[in-house]
């Protein structure tokens, strides 16, 4: 996200808070539905501040969503994405390796503050001990960065783009969609404890230079 999508972002979360209760959900589910759609970041914020602005607006007149836009929030929404330029193919690629970078620097941050070796470390540090420099990068580690970016994706798919038919469907639907949410977890949690095999080892200070550059093109990427 640009510089100015993420200005227009900070604007429209201060005006969401004036989003009356009886606005609010069908409110969040067009604006997950816009987070999925194939647009640019900035248009989707342009587009989130149109429509709050016009829910606030008929809030003052003390009406609702749907006495302004209709009971088919899918197809108004459409209606505006359509009259939108698709998201360019570099902007996904840059979104893509701005979420691996991203993924990769937290898991590889994680991966050193865990590491048996770090403690060992400090402890050696305190006691004088001499110093082993060297930390395991897993299997489990590995799996686990492509399986975040695989879920992300799901996620997208599954609870933005279906923003408004999850809306719709019953409280066990509802609970099916925490369970997948679960099962996501608990693959993570399979992947940690069965990947533990060692695929190589690195020592402490590249993975942390490693780590800090991927933060650092992250950062980079979401601001293009």
């Amino acid at each position: 996200m640009n510089k100015k999508a993420k200005e227009l972002n900070r604007i429209n979360n201060s005006l969401d808070k004036q989003i009356s209760s009886e606005n609010k959900e069908a409110f969040t589910d067009m604006i997950c539905y816009l987070r999925g759609a194939n647009i640019s970041a900035y248009d989707q914020e342009v587009v989130r501040q149109d429509l709050t602005e016009m829910v606030l607006s008929a809030q003052q007149r003390g009406e609702t969503i749907c006495s302004v836009i209709g009971e088919d929030y899918k197809a108004f929404c459409d209606n505006i994405i359509a009259s939108l330029p698709p998201e360019t193919a570099r902007q996904k690629v840059i979104d893509f390796f701005d979420i691996l970078c991203w993924a990769l620097s937290i898991l590889g941050a994680i991966n050193i503050v865990m590491a048996d070796e770090t403690i060992h470390l400090i402890h050696d540090l305190i006691t004088g001990r001499p110093l082993g420099f060297r930390i395991p990068i897993s299997l489990g580690s590995v799996i686990s960065a492509g399986f975040i970016i695989v879920a992300a994706i799901v996620i997208v798919e599954i609870f933005m783009k279906k923003s408004f038919e999850i809306g719709k469907r019953k409280q066990t639907d509802r609970l099916n969609a925490v369970l997948i949410s679960s099962g996501f977890m608990v693959v993570l949690l399979l992947i940690a404890w069965f990947g533990r095999a060692t695929l190589f080892t690195v020592n402490i200070f590249i993975a942390c230079a490693a780590v800090l550059a991927l933060y650092i093109i992250h950062k980079i990427l979401a601001n293009v």
